[in-house]
């Protein structure tokens, strides 16, 4: 009997956590999927943040009153296409520069959003990782030589 009973709740746990995650995996599919969409609506992008996708190539914090963070940023698509971002993160914030130094290492394909005004997120696709800033600035970087 209590055999049974603890069978029948193994079972009931593992359905959960399948649930759970299949959720989870639809949430992220469903995020990639808007974000790419959205992007589609632009076909010249004039700026980074239009970008289906951009891989940091590089991360370089500021010091500064507010922590300001500058990342050259890339179009996986198009090698010669890079842009300099500066970034405002908020005052309180710790996490996103070691993130934005993980996805530099792994070469994570990141989808850019604006939020409105200068606001901006930054997600990695196929997880629900994101920076929240403010940009600052964006400069186009000299074409590398071939």
């Amino acid at each position: 009997m209590i055999t049974a009973v603890a069978l029948a709740v193994a079972v009931l746990v593992a359905a959960a956590v399948g649930l759970r995650w299949t959720a989870r995996l639809i949430r992220i599919g469903n995020l990639d999927a808007q974000a790419l969409a959205d992007k589609l609506a632009t076909p010249e992008p004039v700026s980074a943040l239009d970008w289906p996708e951009l891989h940091v190539r590089a991360v370089v914090p500021l010091p500064d009153d507010r922590p300001l963070v500058l990342l050259l940023v890339g179009w996986p698509a198009y090698p010669g296409r890079e842009v300099t971002l500066l970034l405002a993160l908020s005052g309180d914030d710790h996490r996103s520069v070691p993130l934005l130094g993980q996805w530099c290492a792994s070469q994570a394909s990141v989808s850019p959003s604006r939020l409105g005004g200068a606001d901006l997120e930054l997600r990695r696709r196929r997880s629900l990782e994101r920076v929240h800033a403010e940009l600052v600035a964006e400069d186009r970087a000299p074409a590398l030589p071939a």
